[in-house]
Parts: structure tokens; C-alpha cells; sequence
């Protein structure tokens, strides 16, 4: 029992802390009458809070910087610390944009923080496991919590669409299950520790490489990579808007990072997924922002910005330096604030009149300034345009592309053009507001959520850019202790 207790107090301890607030809130969703609603968002909120600060006194061993727990399965250090704070930080944005939500179902409020959590949960258990059986069921049962989030929404075609992005994740877990077959015929392991061993005394190349591809199309399915992108979009148009910013966020952080852990085991013995980590990026970048540039729907630009935005990030890990990789987290960092903002200011208009197409923004600085403003600067932020934190972040990270070798330049010039064309569809949106039209929509000032956290992460996004030698330095501390 003491070693229990000595793990959760050691490793453990933000889980230990959800898990609790996720059994009290089942137990809350039995018996609160439903006038008391409200208090699943500040009860969520509280141990989101609570789990956070609890991180920060996870005790790190000086000798080897790393902490394991329940018998291995489990790892604590500075890099699966830096991604738990990554995951709550955003959580606790998120929990703040599901006010609406919550007061549409508030009978079942309890309900969708449940599962809400248990989303948050699973992710920083994804980021923090030590084998492929552990990583599967996190992973997996992430991918279950979007999934019961999706059903959550009210638009008509929102159980067709869900439907649809289950059967797709349904497909990817497959195809991991499949490969994690041939990765254990061939290493008779399931730990990292043992597969890395084994890779150091054997050579399979050519089913190894096999094997890790298939077990890849889990994570380029909820990065939204191609050729797995095919769902982003139509998923995000029947979701709500709570929930379509979650799938752009939580699932992405999770994902890179235990990719970046994964890729740590078998990037140095199959040195061709560097190439097809770059050749999928490229792509990516490509063919999502000319899909981006001809949406009139804010919600399917949206799609194709978070598809863009995970490429860039895949690009940077694909050459995996500490100078790359600390370059994504960087990067990373920037993009949650930026695209909380942004699915902040849309969430915000879309309360106020609800309208959902770019062009229903025209005119808008007109009527609000200041909204206007702070939209721009977080759209900005995810062009990666100075002088904000997403040019700082982008710069940073295809310098470090760049140093890789020559091998990378032809790969990395086409990706920043293309990225070029994602500008201009972010450009579409701030060029609609600043249009001299005549436009009877207004914002709702007293819609008190969004609003705070549209401020807060302009602001932030202009803070980051300006400390961004201090914050890269964070993430280079973080990134040489992966």
C-alpha cells in the first residue's frame, strides 16, 4: 500500500486528482437536481486547477531526471510533466467555453464533464506510458471520449458525422493492433525499453518499418495528416463549437507527445520515416490550405487550419534534434493559445447571432473594435506573421528544419510556400471584418467566458513572441530530457 501511495505521490498525482473529481461527478450526475448544472463547470474546473498544480510538485529524481511508478508502466519526468501541463492548461480554457454547451444539455452536464475528463485523463496517460498495451488503450480511449463528445452536439447531421469519424477510428486502431502484431512476433516485447534493446541487437528493417507504419495511422488520423484527413472537416462542421475546439487541441498535444517518444525508439534504425514523416507533412501543408482557401464555412477552415498547423509540427519532428524537437513544443505552446482564441472569438460571435460563414463577418470592427482587435491577433498568431509568438514559433522551427541538411531544403521550401496559401485564408476572415459595409450584426458583451479568453490569448500570443528566448529555453530543457 505504501508503494501505491508513493507512485500516485511521485508520478501519478495530476491523474490521482481527475480521477477523483471524475468518480464525484458520476456520482453528482445521479443525484444533483438539474437547476444545479452550473456546478459542473466550476466542479470541473476546480480539479482541473488542482491537477495543475499539483505538477508542479511531481518530484523529479536528479540522477537519471526520470520516475517510474506501478512497476514500470508509468514514467514521470520533465518532458511528460511539460505535456500534462500542456493538456490541463488547455482543459481549463476548454472547461470555460462549455458554458453554452452545458445550459443546452444541462441535464446531462454532469454527464459531458465526465466524459470530459475522463478525455484529459487518458491523454496525459498517453504521454506518460512505458508500452505499446498501455499506449493503445489510452490512446484508444481518447479516441472514445471524442467520440462520446461528438454525440453531444445538436446539429442535424451530427450523429451521421460522429458515426462517421468512429468508424475511422475504429480503422486506425486496427491497423495499430495489426502492426503492434508483427512489432511483437518480431521483438517478443511490448515495452519500449525491450523493443529499443532489441533494435540495438537486430536488424528488421524492412517488417519493422512496416510495423510502425501501420501502428502510425492512429496518430495521423487524429492529427488530421494525409491521407487520413478526410474526416476533419465534415467531423468539425456537425460538431458544436466547445467540442470541434477540443478535437483541435487535446487529441494533437497527446498525440505529438508520444509520438516524439516513439519516434525516440526507432527513428535511429529506420531512417527512412524521416522521409515519410516530411513527405506526409509536405502534403499535408499543400493540400489543406488549398482546401482551406475556398471554405466559406468558419468551421471547415477552421478543419483544414488544424490539419496545417499539426503538419508544420510534424515537419519539425520528422528531423528529431533537440533543436527541432524543442522547436515543436514551441511552437505547440503557441499554437493552444492562438487557436483557443481563435475558436473563442468564432464561439463568441456565433452566441451572439448565430452565424457560422465568413462573409456574415463583414463590417464587423465597426461595431466591435476591440473583439475585432484581438480576433486578428490571434489569427495572426496561427498565420505565423509578425509580431506575434506563431511568426517567432514558425521561424524557429523551419530554422531548425533548415540545419537538418540539404536533404530537407526541397521538402521544407514547398511546405513554406504552401503555407503561404494558408495565410491567405486566414486572410479572407480579417479582411471580411475590416470590410467598409454596412452590417447589423453585434457581439454580445455579456457573454463573459469566451470573451476573457479571447483577451487572454491575444494577449498571450503578443507576450510570447516578445519572451520567446526565456520560453524556448524552457523547451529545449524539456525536450533534452524526452
Amino acid at each position: 500500500m505504501n508503494e501505491i501511495i508513493n507512485d500516485i505521490l511521485n508520478a501519478y498525482l495530476p491523474e490521482s486528482i481527475i480521477i477523483v473529481f471524475i468518480i464525484l461527478s458520476l456520482i453528482a450526475s445521479l443525484f444533483f437536481n438539474t437547476s444545479l448544472y452550473k456546478l459542473s463547470k466550476w466542479f470541473t474546473l476546480l480539479g482541473i486547477t488542482l491537477a495543475l498544480g499539483s505538477t508542479f510538485f511531481l518530484p523529479i529524481d536528479q540522477n537519471d531526471m526520470e520516475i517510474f511508478a506501478f512497476n514500470g508502466e508509468i514514467v514521470s519526468n520533465i518532458y511528460t510533466i511539460f505535456f500534462k501541463i500542456l493538456i490541463l492548461m488547455s482543459s481549463f480554457f476548454l472547461t470555460l467555453l462549455s458554458k453554452n454547451l452545458i445550459r443546452e444539455k444541462r441535464d446531462r452536464a454532469f454527464e459531458f464533464f465526465t466524459v470530459f475528463l475522463c478525455a484529459v485523463l487518458f491523454s496525459m496517460c498517453t504521454v506518460s506510458v512505458t508500452d505499446f498495451a498501455g499506449l493503445f488503450f489510452s490512446i484508444e480511449g481518447l479516441g472514445l471520449c471524442s467520440y462520446l463528445l461528438l454525440n453531444f452536439s445538436k446539429t442535424p447531421n451530427a450523429k451521421q458525422l460522429s458515426f462517421g469519424y468512429f468508424v475511422q477510428e475504429g480503422t486506425s486502431a486496427f491497423l495499430f493492433l495489426f502492426g503492434l502484431s508483427y512489432l511483437y512476433g518480431l521483438c517478443g516485447q511490448i515495452s519500449f525499453n525491450g523493443v529499443s534493446d532489441y533494435l540495438a541487437q537486430n536488424n528488421s528493417v524492412v517488417l519493422l518499418t512496416f510495423a510502425f507504419i501501420l501502428m502510425l495511422c492512429i496518430f495521423l488520423f487524429k492529427l488530421g495528416i494525409v491521407p487520413f484527413s478526410s474526416w476533419v472537416a465534415d467531423t468539425f462542421e456537425g460538431a458544436s463549437y466547445p467540442i470541434a475546439a477540443y478535437i483541435s487541441t487535446i487529441p494533437v498535444i497527446a498525440s505529438f507527445g508520444i509520438l516524439a517518444r516513439l519516434l525516440l525508439i526507432f527513428i535511429n534504425y529506420l531512417p527512412v520515416l524521416k522521409i515519410l514523416f516530411i513527405t506526409l507533412a509536405m502534403l499535408t501543408i499543400f493540400f489543406s490550405s488549398l482546401c482551406a482557401i475556398r471554405q466559406t464555412a468558419i468551421k471547415r477552415l477552421m478543419a483544414y487550419s488544424m490539419s496545417v498547423q499539426s503538419a508544420i509540427m510534424l515537419l519539425g519532428l520528422s528531423v528529431f534534434s533537440v533543436f527541432s524537437l524543442s522547436g515543436v513544443l514551441f511552437y505547440m505552446l503557441c499554437y493552444i493559445f492562438a487557436n483557443i482564441g481563435v475558436w473563442a472569438a468564432i464561439l463568441l460571435f456565433y452566441d451572439s447571432c448565430k452565424k457560422e460563414n465568413i462573409d456574415d463577418f463583414n463590417g464587423l470592427i465597426f461595431h466591435r473594435p476591440y473583439y475585432v482587435i484581438a480576433f486578428t491577433i490571434v489569427l495572426i498568431a496561427l498565420a505565423g506573421l509578425a509580431p506575434t509568438s506563431g511568426f517567432v514559433s514558425k521561424l524557429y522551427l523551419f530554422s531548425a528544419v533548415a540545419r537538418s541538411g540539404f536533404l530537407f531544403l526541397p521538402f521544407l521550401i514547398i511546405s513554406m510556400l504552401a503555407a503561404v496559401i494558408m495565410i491567405f485564408a486566414y486572410w479572407k476572415l480579417i479582411r471580411s471584418m475590416f470590410r467598409r459595409v454596412d452590417s447589423n450584426v453585434s457581439i454580445d458583451t455579456h457573454i463573459v467566458s469566451p470573451k476573457f479568453i479571447l483577451y487572454a490569448c491575444a494577449l498571450t500570443s503578443v507576450l510570447l513572441g516578445i519572451f520567446a528566448d526565456k520560453i524556448i529555453q524552457l523547451c529545449q530543457f524539456a525536450a533534452y530530457y524526452l
